[in-house]
C-alpha cells in the first residue's frame, strides 16, 4: 500500500438502544477517521430497523461520507465479534483516495426487462470502465436474483482470457416477510430490491469464498439429467453411483452423509485433477429411490463433472484457514467485508465468533464489517454465484 492516506476504521456495538449504539460506534469511528471518510458500510440487526433513519443521519453528521451502503441482518459482524441473537450495529469507514464509488439499484439494472439488453447492466455498474475493480451487491431475500447474477457476471467478464471484476455481497436477513428488511444506498432507505456499489480506480479487491466442504469419492460425469435432477452418473443410476462411493468411505464420512449430502459441480471441465475450490457446491434436496435419481439445488446437464461432498465444522474451519493462509504472501489488506451464512456461527461451530476470529488471527487488527446472510454472493472460478453455508470475504487493499 503506497499511499498513507488510505485509512479504515470499524466499530461494533451490542447496545439495545439505537441512539446509544449509534453514538458509541460513530464517535469511535469518527475519532479514527479524522474527517477522511469516503465510504461508510453500515449493517444493523432487526433491533435497530425501526430507527435506521437515525443511524443513517448520524453517519452523515459524524462521518460526512461520499457514499453509504448497507442493510439489515439477523446478526452483524464487527472486527472479531459475531453478535448472534442480540442487538448489533456496525460501521466500517474507509478513506479511499482517488477511488470513484458509484452506487446503483435494481431500478438502474431494470431487471428482468434488461435480459436482452446487457448494455443496461453495463451502464448501471460502469462495467465498461477498464478501472472497475469490484462490485458489492446487497439484495432483499424476497427479490429474485438467481437469473440476475449470471447476467451480471457475464458483463463483468471482459474477455475469456481476463479474470472478471469480482462480484460479492449478501442477502439481507433481518426479516421473514417482504418489506421487513432494509437496504441503504446513500441517504435512501429501501425495503426491497437490490443495491450495488462499484469501486473504480486505485483500489484492489480480492474475494475468498469458503464453501466449507470436502470432496469424497472420485469425480463422476453426468450421463443423464433433467433440469435440477441427476438421473445417472457414469452410466449408472445416480443413487447406485452414490452407494458405490459410500462403500469406500470411513464410518465418520458415512455419518456425515446422513447429516447432509452435497454435490460439487466442476467450475472448469479442463482440469486433470480436482480439489477443494474447483467445485461449486450445492445441496442434495431430494432423493427418488425408486428411480435412483438425485435432485440438487442447481441446474445440471449431461457432460458435467461432479463429485459428492460432505461438510462439518472441522472441514469448514480448515477450508477457511487454507484460503487465508495464501493471503500471508500479499500486502496486508486495508479492511475486510464478511458475508457469512446464518447457518454458520454457533449453529455449526462449537466456539462463538468463529469466522471473524479466524480472519483476525490470520490478519491481526484488520477492520472487518459484515453480517449473517440469507445467502452469500461470491465468485467461484470466473463467475459469481449465490451460495449457502459459506463465508464470502472481500479484502480491500490500496494500490
Amino acid at each position: 500500500m503506497s499511499d498513507a492516506s488510505y485509512k479504515a476504521a470499524c466499530h461494533v456495538s451490542n447496545l439495545h438502544d439505537t441512539d446509544a449504539a449509534a453514538h458509541e460506534v460513530l464517535t469511535h469511528v469518527a475519532a479514527k477517521m479524522a474527517g477522511q471518510t469516503d465510504l461508510a458500510v453500515v449493517f444493523v440487526s432487526a433491533h435497530h430497523v425501526r430507527r435506521i433513519d437515525l443511524v443513517t443521519s448520524s453517519v452523515y453528521d459524524l462521518l460526512a461520507p461520499k457514499a453509504v451502503v448497507g442493510c439489515s441482518a439477523v446478526s452483524v459482524v464487527g472486527n472479531e465479534r459475531e453478535l448472534e441473537d442480540q442487538p448489533g450495529l456496525v460501521v466500517l469507514a474507509l478513506s479511499l483516495p482517488g477511488v470513484e464509488l458509484h452506487s446503483f439499484s435494481d431500478s438502474d439494472l431494470d431487471w428482468p426487462r434488461s435480459q436482452d439488453k446487457p448494455e443496461r447492466l453495463i451502464a448501471a455498474m460502469k462495467a465498461d470502465r477498464a478501472d472497475l475493480r469490484g462490485v458489492l451487491l446487497l439484495a432483499d431475500p424476497f427479490t429474485p436474483i438467481m437469473g440476475l447474477l449470471p447476467a451480471l457476471s457475464e458483463v463483468l467478464r471482459r474477455s475469456p482470457d481476463e479474470p472478471a471484476s469480482p462480484l460479492f455481497g449478501g442477502i439481507a436477513s433481518a426479516g421473514r416477510q417482504a418489506g421487513d428488511n432494509r437496504l441503504l444506498r446513500n441517504d435512501e432507505i429501501r425495503n426491497g430490491g437490490v443495491i450495488g456499489l462499484s469501486f473504480l480506480g486505485p483500489v484492489r479487491i480480492e474475494t475468498l469464498v469458503s464453501q466449507g466442504c470436502r470432496p469424497i469419492g472420485r469425480p463422476l460425469v453426468i450421463t443423464g439429467a433433467r433440469r435440477n435432477v441427476i438421473e445417472s452418473l457414469g452410466g449408472k443410476p445416480a443413487m447406485a453411483a452414490l452407494q458405490e462411493v459410500a462403500v469406500e468411505l470411513s464410518d465418520e464420512e458415512r455419518e456425515l452423509i446422513q447429516k447432509g449430502l452435497f454435490v460439487g459441480r466442476a467450475v472448469s471441465e479442463y482440469r486433470e485433477h480436482f480439489g477443494r475450490g474447483d467445485f461449486l457446491v450445492r445441496n442434495v434436496i431430494g432423493v427418488d429411490e425408486r428411480h435412483g435419481m438425485l435432485a440438487v439445488s442447481d441446474l445440471v446437464r449431461v457432460g458435467q463433472t461432479v463429485q459428492f461432498h460432505v461438510r462439518d465444522a472441522q472441514t469448514a474451519h480448515e477450508d477457511l484457514e487454507m484460503l487465508l493462509t495464501a493471503q500471508q504472501f500479499d500486502d496486508p489488506p486495508l479492511a475486510g467485508l464478511l458475508f457469512t451464512c446464518n447457518g454458520r456461527g454457533t449453529h455449526l461451530f462449537s466456539d462463538a465468533d468463529h469466522d471473524a476470529t479466524t480472519i483476525r488471527r490470520a490478519m491481526p487488527g484488520l477492520p472487518i464489517a459484515g453480517f449473517s446472510a440469507a445467502g452469500e454472493i461470491g465468485p467461484v472460478g470466473n463467475s459469481a454465484f449465490l451460495h449457502g453455508h459459506t463465508a464470502s470475504i472481500a479484502l480491500i487493499r490500496g494500490v
